[in-house]
């Protein structure tokens, strides 16, 4: 039987609970026994409770145990900048300004290891410079966040939001090998970013404020600095807006973003800092003058106002795909999605299949919540724009030798509300087959992390799982062990 609260219309400004069904509603009650302390969030508690507390104090040790805390690979390109934009000594020609979002994130923990190592003399932790390590403090850092508001975001919609279903997403999706053994890369900070925005778009859909629309615009600011690519978000994640008629906190979320992005990449040039790397950056561009000879049109003359319309190339010539290719990356091809979905090489649902259920929890979240589908609506729009758009870099769709798809990191917010709605509907039979996707996607990256012979970036998921016969998995288990011993000084 119904209460008269769930018979009565909401109000705009009505909490979304009034428009809850019976069938609903236990999903957040912790019902007793194991599965609901591991999976099932308890009304009467915060995120700070026993069972968040000791699942997450299980993730410390494993971070600590086996994370890599050198910076490395695309993490140099940020710290260097990091570095030369507190005014840091750095070789000449580094440190220029190339998705540099994160930069800002890490800025509070690398001055904090700077005045550690002044004051004390420490200079070095878990073999690694301290200020190096304050990185990977930092990354981590943005993976509690996350936790806190996905956390957050479950318990508004009424899903199971215990420490299983939260570690669920991290370790079935690509984003604990780049918060755990790459923290140095910045998409742990990119997933907080996206995962804030999710809620802001949840809290803008149900109880529209002014604040709410601007910290939308921050965010988005923020989430183009840290990633180019994120532009493709714009389109859905301003969909809320629209879907509202509500285009007074429209303008006010497209100003903030204009203003914040404005500042954001202001930030680099008031520190006299380039934008891209001096010399031929860019290893897409193609020298022209090996190309066969065709009729083009010269630029001088034609555009006079234009010196260098393509800085990259050697002549001036009017060849705009060329041009976008070399100054932007740009060389469109529509398979590039599809690929980074379904491919051996770094397809998402293969190297991390927690994702694919994911999204079939997703679709099935639109049938038990109608109530939030302009927030989902919202949501689903802005993860399939993210993944569209990188058909526009058709040709690094494989993000080099990565694990899993690593550009897709950041869409975590889907991947936890898919699994809390599986655990929801389905609960210790979505709990198995989950967690089995979850060992298999940690053994998968723990073989990517530590490599092995003949390791090479045209291996898919099949080359790194068996490790092309370098060792089976009881080997692979020791040398885990071995590690683990190591970095706690046992051997």
């Amino acid at each position: 039987m119904r209460t008269s609260s769930e018979t009565m219309p909401a109000g705009p400004g009505a909490p979304a609970a009034a428009e809850r069904t019976d069938r609903t509603l236990p999903a957040t009650s912790a019902r007793g026994g194991w599965f609901g302390r591991v999976f099932e969030s308890d009304p009467t508690r915060g995120f700070l409770s026993v069972r968040n507390a000791v699942a997450f104090g299980l993730y410390l040790v494993f971070a600590v145990t086996f994370a890599s805390f050198r910076v490395a690979n695309d993490g140099l390109v940020y710290y260097t900048f990091l570095r030369r934009f507190l005014g840091d000594p750095v070789p000449k020609g580094t440190g220029y300004a190339y998705q540099f979002g994160v930069a800002f994130f890490n800025a509070p923990f690398y001055l904090v290891a700077a005045a550690i190592q002044a004051a004390t003399g420490w200079s070095s932790a878990f073999g690694a410079p301290l200020r190096e390590v304050s990185i990977g403090v930092a990354s981590n850092v943005a993976l509690a966040l996350t936790l806190y508001v996905g956390w957050k975001l479950l318990r508004r919609l009424d899903l199971p939001a215990g420490p299983g279903v939260l570690l669920l997403a991290v370790f079935g999706s690509p984003l604990f090998y780049y918060t755990a053994f790459q923290p140095s890369y910045k998409h742990s900070v990119d997933a907080l970013f996206l995962t804030l925005s999710a809620y802001l778009i949840l809290e803008l859909a149900e109880r529209p404020s002014t604040p709410a629309a601007l910290a939308l615009g921050a965010c988005l600011a923020m989430l183009v600095a840290i990633r180019y690519a994120n532009v493709g978000l714009l389109l859905g994640v301003l969909l809320v807006f629209v879907l509202g008629r509500d285009w007074g906190r429209l303008r006010t979320a497209a100003i903030a973003l204009a203003l914040v992005g404005a500042l954001l990449f202001a930030l680099p040039a008031l520190r006299g800092i380039s934008y891209k790397r001096r010399g031929n950056e860019s290893a897409l561009a193609q020298d022209v003058r090996a190309q066969p000879k065709t009729p083009q049109l010269v630029a001088a003359g034609i555009f006079p106002h234009i010196s260098d319309p393509c800085p990259d190339t050697r002549v001036y010539v009017v060849d705009w795909s060329q041009c976008l290719r070399n100054k932007f990356g740009i060389r469109f091809d529509a398979r590039a999605p599809v690929r980074m979905l379904f491919s051996e090489r770094r397809g998402l649902f293969l190297w991390t299949p927690l994702t694919a259920l994911s999204v079939i929890g997703l679709a099935l979240l639109f049938w038990s919540r109608p109530t939030h589908r302009r927030f989902l609506v919202s949501l689903s729009v802005a993860a399939l724009s993210l993944v569209l758009i990188h058909a526009l870099w058709g040709d690094f769709w494989t993000n080099g030798f990565s694990f899993s798809q690593r550009f897709l990191t950041a869409l975590f917010p889907v991947y936890l509300l898919g699994t809390a709605e599986l655990i929801r509907r389905f609960r210790l039979g979505a709990a198995l087959a989950l967690t089995a996707c979850a060992l298999f996607s940690l053994f998968l990256g723990f073989n990517h992390f530590l490599g092995y012979q003949r390791i090479s970036a045209q291996d898919g998921v099949w080359g790194v799982l068996t490790t092309k016969g370098d060792r089976d998995v009881a080997e692979t288990i020791r040398l885990i062990g071995t590690r683990a011993l190591e970095r706690w000084g046992l051997r």
